[in-house]
């Protein structure tokens, strides 16, 4: 008997089998974007004091909302704000070269020649680069794709990629596509439950412009899908299941942050207020005639020259000339406000992202960019280990001519070490395995294959040779 889920509607049970649900088509993304348009009742829930007026009685809180930017939707803005705005730039790029600095370890049983063959393969067609392009330009706009390139397919582009039929040497590297090329994914959604796109689009299709056909329609199998910030099911359909843009959500904060520092830098050149008082001057203006007006401002640009460098200015009989120089205390602590406001909107340490020293009494920074570097492994699971699991097997039939059974992979940690702290951890788990072999647990082919894996990992015991003869134990 097949398990079943079972679902109360309209006041009776109703079975829905797996293999019912299997079949059942998916409901339509136009009704599903029309539940945006849906008007939801206010909720008013919360601490209230009406005398007071705090609370939903405050008119400076009840007052505040927020509004929907669709600066997602605004392609020129997003690419101009990328090329124009430095802090920008390092949101979108520093956690994307992040991503695939450290790349991956195959964890199978390979052969180094294969190992190194497979590695030259990356490096010829560029794979880590690509891969780190596709994933800037989704952060940037929502979302990106990269097509495996392969040899004698592409005829077959809107059909589904079958593994068994690629060739040796097939590999031809990754084509990068993002929002702004003009992606449209199809309508039709993928229904098979044992496929990782079960729910997303079917097909994509680009524009293209190579004198012989418009558009070009590319199966799913065949592309790398990144998106940008995750959205609710009904808002990713709204965006053509793609993400947001991760400058959306901190784009309030960036705006502000620039006002300031365009504003501070403007007081510099104001660093000195200068008055300069004239008789009767309110009168000569407000009731004088065109030429007198005239007559007056010229005045002022003829004293404002004559005011040389050595502090000398010339002035009539009845006029005074003040200076009030302006004082920036202040000003930094408002400025670093902005700045740890946007380092935790974009979710990036200040450190990082402004490349400056950590800040207070005793502050290393390490607390923060182990965050991090937490958050970034995060990424990487659900974006890149995904990429890699449809990418690696297409590599690893082009380079060895078949898919190995064990392949698998790792992603390298991000934080480095340095020598002693590498030491010392060699030398932490050189004694984990030395007690496990006096007690019996490790035999002495295992023990030396365990130092040999610590080796390779903190650069020591080089001298150990896994094939070497086998020794008695005790």
């Amino acid at each position: 008997m097949s398990r079943k889920y079972r679902k109360r509607k309209a006041g009776r049970n109703r079975a829905v089998s797996f293999s019912d649900a299997k079949n059942r088509k998916l409901p339509d993304p136009a009704k599903q974007a029309a539940i945006l348009a849906g008007v939801r009742g206010e909720a008013l829930d919360g601490y209230n004091n009406a005398a007071a007026f705090l609370g939903q009685s405050s008119p400076l809180i009840s007052a505040g909302t927020f509004l929907r930017s669709g600066l997602t939707s605004n392609i020129r803005l997003l690419t101009t704000t990328y090329r124009e705005c430095w802090l920008a730039t390092r949101i979108i790029d520093t956690p994307a070269d992040d991503m695939t600095r450290s790349w991956y370890s195959l964890t199978g049983r390979f052969n180094p020649d294969d190992l190194a063959d497979l590695k030259r393969l990356e490096a010829k067609h560029s794979v880590k680069q690509e891969m780190t392009d596709a994933i800037r330009w989704a952060r940037l706009y929502g979302g990106s794709l990269a097509l495996m390139v392969i040899d004698g397919e592409g005829d077959r582009l809107d059909q589904p990629l079958d593994l068994s039929l690629l060739p040796p040497d097939c590999f031809k590297g990754l084509l990068v596509l993002d929002q702004s090329m003009g992606i449209s994914p199809s309508l039709e959604l993928v229904t098979d439950l044992n496929d990782p796109d079960y729910g997303l689009p079917m097909n994509y299709t680009i524009n293209v412009d190579d004198g012989e056909c418009d558009t070009l329609t590319i199966h799913h199998s065949r592309i790398l899908r990144f998106i940008g910030r995750p959205l609710p099911r009904n808002e990713e359909i709204g965006e053509n299941f793609w993400g947001a843009s991760e400058l959306e959500h901190i784009w309030d904060e960036l705006q502000k942050r620039s006002a300031t520092s365009a504003n501070i830098a403007q007081l510099v050149f104001q660093a000195n207020i200068t008055t300069l008082k004239m008789s009767n001057f309110g009168e000569s203006v407000g009731m004088g005639t065109d030429k007198g007006q005239q007559n007056i401002r010229n005045l002022i640009a003829e004293e404002n020259r004559f005011r040389t460098s050595f502090g000398i200015q010339l002035l009539s009989k009845d006029d005074a000339f003040e200076n009030h120089p302006y004082s920036f205390s202040g000003l930094n602590d408002i400025y670093e406000s902005f700045m740890m406001d946007i380092a935790g909107a974009a979710e990036i340490p200040a450190t990082k992202l402004f490349g400056r020293s950590p800040q207070g009494f005793q502050s290393t920074g390490e607390a923060e960019m182990r965050n991090y570097y937490e958050m970034i492994a995060g990424l990487q699971e659900r974006y890149l280990r995904p990429a890699l699991e449809r990418l690696l097997p297409v590599m690893a039939i082009s380079c060895f001519g078949y898919l190995p059974e064990d392949l698998d992979f790792v992603f390298n940690p991000l934080a480095t070490v340095t020598a002693e702290e590498s030491e010392e951890l060699a030398g932490k788990l050189t004694d984990r395995v030395e007690k496990l072999y006096r007690a019996g647990l490790l035999t002495f082919e295992e023990a030396r294959n365990e130092l040999k894996t610590v080796g390779e990992k903190y650069a020591a015991y080089s001298g150990i040779d896994p094939d070497a003869g086998q020794r008695r134990d005790d």
